[in-house]
């Protein structure tokens, strides 16, 4: 294993000084990404701090595949302490910064303190400039988006907060050129704290990276599968929301607020009908190829003409199930509204339907309804504002809104977070998922939604999940450290991981090489959750789905989930309970 330093720019938002340094460590095999902003939140992070505080540091790293044109390969992570859970944090983005940043030559941001007022950060290739931003503050991500792109270059890329972030709601994200979002987990929560409206990465001039002949055939086989493969296809068509069908046809689309596995209403949410009320065109994250992303003209006498960004899968879920909004068109709305205000979609449609169901049983009063769609568009904005008391107690999240609504028995969430739009009644294979995910309940740290759909876990036993499960992960692993989208995760097998990863250690690995990596890291993840006051008895679930079937989907089986669950933590080598943590270099 080589010794890999990679450039970092730290900027001090209390002190306003801006410095560099090299950081050197065994073991990262070339990679960035997560592999780099663990190692950087274990040097900058007290884990006793307050999500809030001036302290908590902010880490941003890009894809070290952008530097060679890799497809997919446009993503920027972000990594802190989150205010939603408490815990760790990582969250990914598309958009045109992780080029951009790349192309400045810094592996990684690292933002700490808090300003006196309003700023913003502008990054190039020289360091960082930190500018006044009280003309910003205040703004809706669009409107402050455009003010600062007024006196940027070509080659610049925009980060803002909204008023979410301002006023800290705990699922605040952060807007990478108004539609990328930095969205779970409450990232723009922490940026409101530090005062830090916007930050732009100006680029000094593309650069391209040549790689050895191998990477480059790989490289070159996986630009052909994004553009050819029938998977990429797909998304190429229809995007993500092409899942509301294939969920609904699985019974898992989480509907009435995690009541119901299917939507009456759900071709209305189908990207097959949406070119009924809007001409849809495509967008992608440069230079991607699969270009899955919608932006939407408007059709309707109504709003003709009107431009908007199609929501993904999980902003469907969120407001077409679980808020039973009747037609897509009106969460497109929703979405819209959400990301001028800089706030997560998943999170905001989760403490509506639960305040919602809260309204029904009596517990407050002047609560949204649901299938209301202006009210709901009316909560957002209070959510953002906190302009009433129970929309204080949704800005704080789930588990805030919970308690504040009498509601905890009925909340649905792990570690703080919620999950996504496969209901884990009808597969299995995401309690696993949902139950040891770090950053709270996550179905992209492994997408084990995937095999289970594909019918691949249908014969096996809990050990044989367990197994399974580990594969994933650690392949997903890796695609964060490289920092790759999820759509490419059935192009890299392993075999081209390890070429990837030689290329840039420098030297040949093997997949038990970075199977060792992977295994280090999540060791290494779990000692800072634990240290900021998780236990493994937080790898678990709601009770409602141990409680409560699904439609023709039985509960979960406690003993069967604990047998799965003490089937992981032995391939983990944490002990048959999750709390011996061996393996790791801390």
């Amino acid at each position: 294993m080589g010794t890999v330093t990679k450039r970092i720019l730290h900027v001090d938002l209390s002190t306003n000084e801006v410095a560099t340094s090299d950081f050197t460590a065994k073991g990262l095999l070339g990679l960035g990404g997560k592999a780099l902003g663990v190692a950087l939140l274990e040097r900058h992070l007290d884990p006793r701090i307050d999500p809030l505080a001036p302290g908590n540091p902010v880490i941003f790293t890009s894809s070290p595949l952008a530097a060679y044109g890799f497809s997919g390969s446009n993503r920027l992570g972000a990594f802190t302490k989150s205010p939603l859970t408490g815990a760790f944090l990582e969250s990914y983005s598309g958009g045109t910064m992780a080029r951009t940043l790349c192309e400045t030559e810094w592996d990684a941001l690292v933002i700490t303190g808090a300003a006196a007022s309003p700023v913003r950060v502008d990054v190039d290739s020289a360091g960082a400039q930190i500018r006044a931003a009280d003309n910003l503050w205040g703004q809706d991500v669009f409107t402050a988006d455009d003010s600062i792109r007024e006196d940027l270059e070509r080659r610049s890329s925009t980060l803002v907060i909204g008023p979410a972030g301002e006023t800290k709601v705990a699922f605040a994200a952060a807007m990478l050129e108004k539609y990328h979002a930095l969205g779970r987990g409450g990232l723009g929560a922490v940026l409101g704290s530090k005062r830090m409206k916007a930050m732009t990465v100006t680029s000094p001039g593309s650069k391209r990276n040549k790689g050895g002949e191998v990477f480059d055939q790989v490289r070159r086989k996986i630009s052909k599968l994004a553009t050819e493969d029938p998977v990429s296809d797909a998304y190429r068509r229809l995007g993500t929301p092409m899942m509301v069908a294939v969920l609904n046809e699985a019974g898992g689309f989480p509907t009435d607020y995690w009541s119901k596995g299917t939507a009456a209403h759900r071709d209305k949410l189908e990207a097959e009908n949406y070119s009924d009320w809007a001409k849809v065109e495509n967008d992608t994250c440069p230079p991607c190829p699969i270009r899955c992303r919608r932006r939407l003209v408007f059709k309707d006498n109504q709003d003709e003409g009107r431009v908007v960004h199609g929501p993904e899968f999980e902003t469907l879920y969120a407001f077409g199930g679980l808020c039973l909004v009747e037609h897509a068109r009106d969460v497109v709305l929703l979405h819209e509204e959400c990301n001028r205000l800089g706030m997560d979609t998943m999170s905001a449609g989760n403490v509506i339907a639960l305040a919602a169901k809260a309204g029904e049983e009596g517990k407050i009063k002047d609560a949204p309804l649901l299938g209301d769609a202006d009210g709901i568009m009316t909560a957002l904005g209070n959510i953002a504002r906190r302009d009433g008391a129970t929309e204080d107690a949704l800005a704080g999240g789930i588990r805030e809104a919970a308690r504040f609504l009498g509601m905890e028995s009925a909340a649905i969430h792990v570690k703080g977070m919620e999950p996504a739009g496969y209901d884990p009644r009808a597969l299995r294979g995401m309690a696993l998922a949902y139950a040891t995910s770090p950053r709270g309940a996550c179905h992209l740290r492994a997408t084990f939604y995937k095999p289970e759909l594909g019918g691949l876990t249908k014969d096996l036993s809990t050990d044989g999940i367990a197994d399974l499960f580990v594969d994933y992960e650690d392949r997903l692993f890796l695609h964060d450290c490289l920092v790759m989208c999820r759509f490419y995760r059935d192009f890299l097998p392993w075999e081209d991981l390890q070429v990837i990863v030689g290329e840039l250690n420098g030297a040949p690995v093997t997949q038990e090489d970075l199977a060792t990596l992977t295994q280090d890291l999540l060791t290494r993840i779990r000692r800072l959750n634990f240290a900021m006051g998780l236990s493994p008895d937080d790898d678990t679930l709601p009770s409602r789905f141990f409680d409560e079937a699904l439609d023709d989907k039985p509960c979960i089986d406690r003993q069967e989930f604990r047998a799965t669950l003490r089937a992981y933590y032995l391939r983990r080598g944490w002990g048959e309970t999750g709390d011996v943590l061996t393996g790791g270099s801390g």
